[in-house]
């Protein structure tokens, strides 16, 4: 026979297992508690402690639950949910080991720490179940971590109570001052006053003269900056993409100005079906313009070469010349 003092050899920060049912705890003892059963001597305990038993705002904290059983037993994951007091961050299983014929096997759970003071954390449970090798049955049952004690401390305590620190003093009524106000308001009412009758002088002895800023057409401004770009040389250079770049972009800024779209910030398939869509363009004068828009992004993109022969400048020209705006006759060329 077994007494009861079999489950009560533990060190003072272990705890023994604690099962639900009485008879459970029976069925357990004739069952499992031989004397040949590891059991006997020290069939379960649990630990729990953490690395910082002091810490500080904002510290992590290392909280670990240590099982040590036999190997018939397979517990479950603790729930840390239950700790209010810390933030927890994660939580680890570390891989169970041997020794001493038993299985040893840590949890372990990264705190925070985001408030001072004495905190407790409580028993964690932990359910497990206990397999009969002979009939494959498995009786369930619980057990307890012991409660963990962590003090967290300000960072200004570190070195002990600081000294420089003083409460703030109460609120001190002072009486208004009204002559620096007067003082400013009159300044600020001369300075209105001259201001003003310097812009009235100004008006009378000059009249204001105004001219008409010519509206420069949209064609006019692209042609410009096609002869610009001509005149830079870069595909004579070798520099083929920063000419097509700059080609593309004269020719995308023509494109939304005439036809009152976002081409610059457009993908080439978006002005593709944009074009289609409205029925913007003629039929050739729209294949015209993907056909550019295309080249333009093989050598932009995919680093085409390309020669001197194969400039587009003049065909940009001929497009734009074919679709200006007539702006006095109020008509389009296409």
């Amino acid at each position: 026979m077994f007494d009861s003092d079999t489950f009560s050899r533990t060190k003072e920060s272990h705890q023994k297992v604690s099962i639900e049912h009485k008879s459970i705890l029976t069925i357990i003892c004739f069952l499992f508690l031989s004397p040949t059963n590891a059991w006997a001597d020290f069939p379960l305990t649990i630990d729990a402690k953490v690395d910082k038993p002091r810490a500080t705002i904002g510290d992590i904290i290392s909280y670990t639950i240590t099982l040590k059983h036999d190997m018939d037993l397979k517990p479950s994951m603790p729930d840390f949910n239950v700790i209010d007091e810390f933030d927890v961050l994660e939580s680890l299983t570390s891989k169970p080991r041997n020794v001493e014929d038993q299985i040893e096997q840590e949890y372990i759970v990264k705190l925070r720490a985001d408030q001072t003071g004495l905190f407790t954390i409580p028993p964690i449970e932990i359910s497990f179940e206990v397999i009969k090798n002979a009939t494959g049955k498995s009786i369930p049952g619980k057990m307890r971590a012991p409660e963990v004690i962590i003090e967290v401390v300000s960072v200004l305590h570190l070195q002990g109570e600081p000294i420089d620190i003083r409460d703030i003093k109460g609120i001190v009524e002072v009486d208004k001052n009204w002559t620096s106000w007067l003082f400013w308001g009159l300044n600020i009412i001369l300075l209105i006053m001259v201001l003003y009758l310097f812009w009235k002088y100004r008006k009378v002895k000059y009249k204001p003269y105004s001219t008409k800023t010519p509206i420069v057409p949209t064609h006019e401004i692209a042609l410009r900056e096609l002869d610009t770009l001509k005149r830079k040389g870069l595909l004579a250079r070798g520099d083929a993409r920063e000419h097509f770049f700059e080609l593309s972009e004269i020719f995308r800024r023509y494109l939304g100005k005439r036809y009152q779209f976002p081409a610059p910030d457009w993908t080439t398939e978006e002005i593709t079906e944009y074009f289609q869509r409205q029925d913007k363009l003629e039929a050739v004068s729209c294949v015209e313009a993907i056909r550019i828009l295309n080249k333009s992004d093989l050598i932009k993109f995919a680093k085409v070469q390309a020669s001197l022969g194969t400039d587009e400048i003049e065909s940009i020209r001929e497009f734009i010349k074919s679709t200006r705006e007539h702006i006095e006759l109020g008509l389009y060329s296409n």
